[in-house]
């Protein structure tokens, strides 16, 4: 129980369980088995979230929560949605959108874009705008490069995460995910909202804050859109 990081030793020694009091979310591997957990707190303490520690059939960095239910609808739908937490997937799939799963934070990996490419060419990020998430769409352009995939972007309302959205209004969500636009384009426009471009300095930072990100982009079609976009 050790070694799965369902229990733990305080400093005196004395042994306890990692998610006491908290709800529980199995975390299962492509073929459906319990590979994991994470534990929400449900008494206001921290962290809100814990998770199993890195174990000898758990690796983070190459696990995808809601994938051994999903796989079958990002196959027929050939989309993958990539969302941040639990309770997003669960939400998604209760009102039938089956093709949602969570990288459990905004960490996506090479091995996380590696196990979806099997499945689709397609990914969709959901994913807060906030500095993770940004930070999620940046190495998003390495994964376009290397895994040879289309990776979009869906646009949701300010403030509201996915199972907010859901569960508002469905068709709002199905719209987000229909108008879901290139990944040069929202990060275009997001890196541009940061600055003044009535003021040709600002200007010119945000294009030497562009050049390094377009320089990656392997693909000729692609590194063009880039370009259109940030002119």
């Amino acid at each position: 129980m050790t070694d799965a990081g369902l229990i733990m030793k305080n400093e005196d020694g004395r042994i306890r369980d990692r998610f006491h009091n908290r709800l529980m979310f199995p975390i299962r591997d492509t073929r459906g088995r319990t590979v994991a957990f994470s534990g929400r707190e449900m008494d206001g303490s921290q962290p809100k979230y814990i998770n199993s520690p890195q174990t000898a059939i758990f690796d983070k960095s190459g696990t995808i929560y809601g994938i051994d239910m999903a796989a079958s609808a990002i196959r027929t739908k050939d989309m993958a949605v990539i969302v941040e937490g639990y309770m997003d997937v669960i939400m998604a799939h209760q009102y039938g959108y089956n093709n949602v799963v969570a990288s459990m934070g905004t960490a996506i990996t090479e091995k996380h874009i590696n196990i979806l490419k099997k499945l689709t060419k397609n990914i969709a990020l959901a994913l807060d705008p906030d500095k993770a998430g940004e930070e999620a769409m940046t190495h998003s352009v390495d994964y376009e490069n290397t895994a040879e995939v289309e990776i979009m972007v869906v646009t949701l309302p300010a403030d509201e995460d996915p199972d907010e959205v859901i569960k508002r209004d469905p068709k709002i969500w199905e719209a987000a995910i229909a108008n879901a636009g290139p990944l040069a384009e929202y990060m275009v426009n997001f890196t541009a909202s940061k600055f003044d471009l009535s003021k040709t300095t600002e200007k010119s930072k945000l294009i030497s804050q562009l050049i390094p990100v377009i320089a990656k982009v392997q693909n000729n079609l692609r590194r063009d859109r880039w370009i259109k976009d940030a002119v």
